[in-house]
């Protein structure tokens, strides 16, 4: 991440004399790629490719991505490989589908059309990423007059006031001058709709949850805002309070997103520089694993599945001026906000649709590559599957109802916006099309194993000439030009395991675009022992289906005359299959999770109170219930039976901070002992405290990405993640067979915060 040798401002993007080049240039390869070669030719041009890109990709990565020769190296690189994979869609366009009848032809097509998708998205993939900038942090004046005021507004539902309270106490740390501050807490569980319905248990909850809210706004100096009627979710929420806020520009906070002290100072400068700039967008940056992350214990092992996004996408469509606004951690300017009539709420992703309108008006944006907040992910496989069904039905709604492709229907039309934004939304939209691609390929190859429909006709050499090119070539750019932030096979591994449950509400949206509503994505679960998800029904029957689909390839090998070749694929292209549903099983085995808020390393000396004696010891982890620290071996008797003290944190350039704690777990080792202590007795500046060392350093989120986002190549992760995969699969299996029943398989509302959370998700599933 070293900014001295990035671009400072974003380069003029492109002319219209060079996108004519372009299109010239990409025409004459295409005209290339669809000459006929014999088959010999063809081996040697595809191995005489494949040579130079794989001298080529460890040259290209020490030459880096912001200097002219690792520039040229980068396009020669994307070139040659869409070069390769071009010739492959066209042999298999014209020479692959079969035309013995009509089922057959069918399936062929439906399976070419899944691989001319992925490669589309491999296309506009590497023409977003095709120049990844990262801006400079824009200064603010000295003089702080000239600052302008912003409005922190963070929308709430049902989160507990605990997860509430750290979030505003973070937002009171941030280093702004208070006269141009104001932090507003946006209740949407608390609504004199909800206060009024007719259920008397909802009634109390919400009148409760309505007091409890406003008397810790109140306690905190921080303003508390409801309204009438729940309408439109989260953009409605946003739109009733902007009327009542008047600040010149707008942080928006998820409940759960803790900002560091220096977000406005590093995102502000900006809208300074630059009077078009309607939002600058930051990472989400998170300090818990996703349910995949944690029922396989990859966390903080290799990049987060979200990294890819936030790490390379959106500096790729930052450097196309197509960055676009992610719900929360976002600074966006209050009149043109107000030009659009606030935040869109036509689809359920209401910041896209924003961005989207606000670029259609000629309005910039801007993307800050620095982790300025930590969140919270997803406890249970449910919720999560819940979470990404809403994004990609907002994003299906946006391509169906908003196309950029096609002319804007706004006062101000389609001006604004530069064909190069279009293509980078078109591929934002797309990707979310992967449920239907990746079924095809879960089936296609079983429905050959089964019934012996024709998928595609090819000799051993034509495939060895064609398809094994392509699929190399697949692997090195996508390993080069995200391995950084995306280990190779971490994409398809997600996919197929959310695929079979995103399916539904993705066909729910074509047949009736306007009719998803917004869920609210489950946080604070917490469960005291293992269980299998409510959603593994659909995985076993797809398992069950590909292992007996395997065994009948087996005996067609054995017993039906044919293709050899084409069994053999089949067969090897379904064990992958088998491979990956494996690792979905580890992932819907719910890993018990007790700690309700995640530990962070937090290193810094610090003393411990044993009776009248003060003891040195290492703070070693931190969050805002407690705090991990490490002694001397020799200390050990101090402690014995001791269950409250005193801990004083020694901070280079700060005064000693004390806090009152519990000594809760305590583990000997070799040469020190650990012990885990709660923090009690806490005053609302003791809260404000601890909540500034745990979430005030954006340095430190910078810290922990540099760790676990490490480019490791094909193999080794390759290797790794089949590791976890079958380990956590067969671990899903072995529990299985200890529960019997079907009541002991499926614990649902083994999550608890209140009410069966997990359930909850599941219902909203069903209804999406």
């Amino acid at each position: 991440m070293n900014e001295a040798r990035l671009p400072q401002t974003p380069p003029r993007v492109i002319d219209n004399a060079r996108a004519a080049l372009l299109v010239v240039a990409a025409l004459g390869l295409l005209a290339l790629a669809a000459m006929p070669l014999p088959i010999t030719t063809q081996l040697l041009l595809s191995v005489s490719l494949l040579l130079p890109m794989l001298a080529l990709r460890p040259l290209a990565l020490r030459q880096g991505f912001f200097t002219p020769r690792g520039r040229f190296l980068r396009d020669l690189l994307i070139v040659l490989g869409l070069f390769v994979s071009t010739r492959y869609l066209l042999w298999r366009l014209f020479y692959t589908l079969p035309v013995e009848g009509v089922l057959d032809f069918s399936l062929g097509l439906l399976l070419y059309a899944g691989e001319v998708f992925a490669f589309a998205i491999l296309l506009l993939g590497a023409f977003v990423s095709l120049r990844p900038m990262t801006r400079s942090i824009a200064p603010l004046p000295e003089d702080q007059t000239q600052w302008p005021s912003v409005d922190v507004l963070i929308p709430s539902y049902n989160e507990s006031a605990e997860l509430l309270e750290t979030t505003l106490l973070g937002a009171r740390n941030i280093d702004y001058p208070r006269a141009k501050l104001n932090i507003y807490l946006l209740d949407d569980g608390g609504t004199l709709e909800k206060r009024t319905q007719a259920d008397p248990m909802r009634r109390r909850e919400a009148e409760d949850r309505h007091l409890e809210l406003r008397a810790l706004c109140a306690d905190l100096g921080v303003h508390y805002l409801t309204r009438e009627r729940n309408h439109s979710a989260k953009a409605g929420n946003l739109n009733d309070a902007l009327p009542k806020v008047h600040g010149e520009l707008v942080l928006i906070l998820d409940a759960d997103h803790v900002p560091t002290r220096d977000f406005l100072r590093n995102t502000v400068g900006w809208f300074l520089r630059n009077p078009k700039l309607f939002l600058v967008q930051t990472p989400h940056f998170f300090l818990s694993p996703d349910p995949i992350e944690k029922n396989l214990g990859t966390f903080q092992r290799m990049p987060s599945e979200q990294e890819m996004f936030y790490t390379n996408i959106q500096r790729g469509l930052d450097f196309w001026n197509a960055s676009f606004f992610c719900g929360s951690a976002a600074v966006l300017r209050r009149c043109y906000l107000d030009e659009v009539g606030g935040l869109a709420g036509e689809t359920i992703t209401e910041d896209a649709e924003t961005a989207l309108a606000l670029h259609r008006r000629g309005y910039d944006s801007a993307y800050i590559w620095r982790p300025m907040i930590a969140g919270l992910q997803p406890e249970t496989f449910t919720s999560f599957v819940t979470q990404r069904a809403r994004w990609a039905q907002g994003m299906m709604q946006l391509f169906l109802l908003k196309n950029p492709l096609k002319p804007s229907q706004e006062a101000h039309g389609c001006s604004g916006m530069r064909w190069w934004q279009r293509v980078s939304y078109l591929n934002s939209m797309l990707f979310w099309w992967f449920p239907f691609v990746r079924v095809i390929f879960l089936f296609a190859p079983l429905a050959y194993l089964f019934f012996g429909l024709g998928i595609f006709k090819a000799n051993f050499v034509e495939l060895l000439s064609y398809m094994v090119p392509h699929l190399v070539v697949g692997l090195i750019l996508i390993d080069y030009l995200y391995g950084n932030a995306r280990w190779s096979f971490v994409s398809e591994f997600y996919e197929t395991a959310l695929s079979l449950y995103l399916i539904k509400p993705l066909v729910n949206v074509i047949r009736h675009p306007h009719a998803p509503r917004f869920a609210v994505t489950a946080k604070g679960e917490i469960s005291g022992e293992d269980f299998i998800s409510p959603l593994a029904r659909p995985l076993y029957w797809t398992l069950m289906v590909t292992v007996v689909g395997i065994l009948a390839g087996v005996w067609r090998l054995g017993f039906v005359p044919g293709s050899v070749v084409t069994d053999l694929v089949t067969l090897f292209w379904t064990s992958l299959n088998l491979l990956l549903l494996i690792g979905a099983l580890g992932a819907l085995l719910e890993r018990q999770q007790r700690r309700l808020v995640p530990r962070i390393p937090f290193e810094a000396s610090a003393r411990l109170r044993c009776e009248q004696t003060w003891i040195a010891c290492q703070a070693e982890d931190i969050s805002v219930t407690g705090i991990g620290l490490r002694l001397d071996i020799r200390q050990r008797e101090c402690f014995a039976g001791q269950t409250r003290s005193q801990v004083e944190l020694l901070l280079p350039g700060e005064a000693p901070q004390s806090f009152a704690v519990e000594i809760c777990d305590w583990r000997t080792e070799k040469d020190a002992v650990r012990l885990g202590c709660r923090f009690s007795a806490l005053q609302m500046a003791d809260k404000a405290a601890i909540v500034r060392l745990t979430y005030g350093d954006s340095e430190r989120w910078r810290d922990m990405l540099q760790t676990r986002n490490q480019r490791v190549g094909v193999s080794y992760a390759l290797k790794s993640l089949l590791r976890q995969m079958l380990v956590q699969g067969l671990r899903h299996l072995r529990f299985l067979i200890r529960h019997t029943t079907l009541q002991g398989m499926f614990q649902r509302g083994s999550f608890q915060r209140g009410r069966p959370v997990d359930v909850q998700s599941e219902e909203v599933l069903k209804r999406a």
